[in-house]
């Protein structure tokens, strides 16, 4: 639509702007190709009176993808692919020891792994129309597609992960009822990165500098560094971290335990690989090369009840989890981060309800229903890139307080940053319900002993915005789901049909900001009905 708009007489159009025709309109190639593969060797011994475990595994990952990153037919991003080699190993020794009173497991815990990639990004003939801003000039940028044409990224890197744990977990049963449950973890990790990112134009030249001093009064090097700017980084990061949990469980009855639950746990370092955000001088954001690791506060209290001489089962969960320095993969809106980049929210908080209740009236019916409440809050990111309503202006002068009162406003200053606190946390709903039945009947059929089935399975999400800054642009509507299944099932095989979205529901899984803050908003659409056969074989 902006290439239409801003270019009378350009022939290209989207063959639909209507998501659910399911049409793809591009013009670079795609490929995913995979091979994965690993082997792992578990070693059991009695040790005194408990049992050592040894656990060894190697594993390794070779991704070669190739996208099309402006998501349309136009040549914007003609090349995208970034392949890359894992290699990694792990080795655990656990102790476990089991007694009437007393279970206990020790351990120590070792990783060790390098990906190395190769990535290649390239613009093509129409990038300046699509990412520049308009004139009538023409001798302005914006009307000569050679200045961004085969502008390239070439970038090689490679991440190193080091990390060691020592852990113990002890079950004790202090009266036949209660039953105390702590544990503890001490981790150490280290990171090494290396990120190169060499720039060369479309004639072949290599892009040395995007310093003010190298593109004051060259509107071509000011393009070309809008879009990609050479970058050598080499983060190095380690930390320690001490991590515990207390559990307490108590059976009211033999049908009924309750429990409470307090976990402090961490997600470690992180190091970001794939290009540094720019700050206003299009220089990369170096402290940005590294993220901290989460510090995460857990509580849980629940109810495990079994009903109806156990032939119903109903549980009920509340939690809340505090995070701070949450690790928020956002979208700064530049085709340097244009798979985004981590960044550290000051603190994130998570609370819910959860039910789930089962019953099982006979061996020819089963039922279930689940429901779960999540409010998930930035409680503190005064420093998020800002949604794309409030990008794509020039940058508001520095030391100013934030304007948000423009959004989505043409030749509207943008804010440098945005401060979401108290805004929803991204892929979250608000509510979710599962529902299901099976019925069944007994049967021989072609001298096999079995049973026919008939089962059903729905469930309901509520909306959620799927941006790490919400936006307008982002919100996905909620949806409800049904699926359906029938079979005849027997001792070591089971045969059935089934249909996947049964009343044909047109919903969006995913909606996706593009680089480059153009206003493309690339939507996933989730399968239509689909239906099909599966058959299984145990032996």
């Amino acid at each position: 639509a902006r290439l239409a708009a801003a270019n009378p007489g350009y022939d290209y159009t989207t063959p639909s702007r209507n998501v659910y025709d399911r049409l793809t309109d591009i013009d670079a190639p795609l490929q995913a190709g995979n091979k994965i593969g690993g082997v792992s060797a578990r070693v059991k011994r009695g040790v005194g009176p408990g049992t050592l475990t040894s656990i060894t595994a190697w594993r390794f990952w070779d991704w070669k993808p190739q996208n099309d990153r402006d998501f349309t037919g136009a040549s914007v991003v003609s090349k995208s692919q970034n392949p890359s080699q894992q290699d990694q190993y792990s080795q655990e020794f656990r102790y476990n020891y089991e007694s009437d009173r007393i279970d206990f497991v020790v351990g120590l815990f070792g990783f060790k792994q390098r990906i190395d990639t190769q990535g290649t990004e390239q613009q093509g003939i129409d990038a300046t129309r699509y990412s520049l801003a308009p004139s009538t000039d023409p001798n302005n940028v914006y009307n000569r597609p050679e200045v961004l044409n085969g502008l390239t990224a070439s970038n090689r890197q490679y991440l190193k992960s080091d990390s060691a744990a020592l852990y113990g977990q002890l079950s004790f049963k202090v009266t036949p009822e209660l039953t105390i449950q702590p544990g503890l973890r001490v981790n150490y990790d280290k990171k090494e990165g290396f990120y190169e990112r060499l720039v060369t134009t479309g004639a072949g030249n290599v892009i040395v500098s995007c310093s003010p001093l190298a593109t004051n009064g060259n509107p071509e090097l000011t393009a070309q560094c809008g879009i990609y700017q050479p970058q050598l980084t080499q983060p190095s990061v380690s930390d320690w971290n001490f991590s515990y949990d207390l559990n307490v469980n108590y059976k009211f009855t033999p049908d009924i335990l309750g429990y409470v639950t307090y976990a402090k746990s961490f997600k470690t370092v992180g190091i970001n690989q794939n290009g540094l955000p720019l700050d206003t001088n299009n220089q990369p954001v170096l402290s940005a090369s590294t993220v901290k690791p989460e510090s995460v506060n857990h509580f849980e209290i629940g109810l495990k009840t079994q009903l109806f001489d156990r032939r119903a089962t109903f549980n009920l969960t509340a939690f809340r989890t505090e995070i701070s320095n949450f690790q928020a993969t956002v979208n700064g809106g530049q085709f340097g981060t244009v798979r985004g980049y981590l960044a550290n929210a000051e603190k994130v908080r998570s609370q819910g309800i959860e039910a789930d209740f089962k019953i099982r009236t006979s061996d020819r019916f089963t039922a279930y229903a689940n429901a779960a409440y999540t409010d998930a809050k930035y409680e503190k990111f005064t420093s998020a890139p800002c949604p794309p309503e409030l990008s794509g202006g020039a940058n508001q002068p520095a030391n100013v307080a934030p304007d948000y009162s423009q959004p989505g406003v043409p030749g509207a200053a943008s804010p440098r940053q945005c401060d979401i606190s108290g805004q929803n946390l991204p892929g979250v709903s608000k509510w979710a319900f599962s529902v299901g039945a099976e019925i069944n009947a007994p049967v021989n059929l072609l001298d096999k002993d079995g049973q026919v089935y008939l089962g059903v399975d729905g469930n309901y999400r509520s909306s959620w915005n799927s941006n790490a800054s919400p936006s307008i642009y982002t919100q996905v509507k909620g949806y409800a789901l049904a699926n359906l299944r029938a079979g005849f099932r027997g001792e070591g095989f089971d045969v059935f049909g089934w249909v996947r979205n049964v009343f044909d529901k047109q919903y969006i899984e995913l909606l996706q900001v593009a680089p480059g803050n153009v206003g493309l908003i690339a939507g996933t659409p989730g399968d239509p009905q689909t239906w099909g056969g599966t058959i299984k074989f145990n032996f």
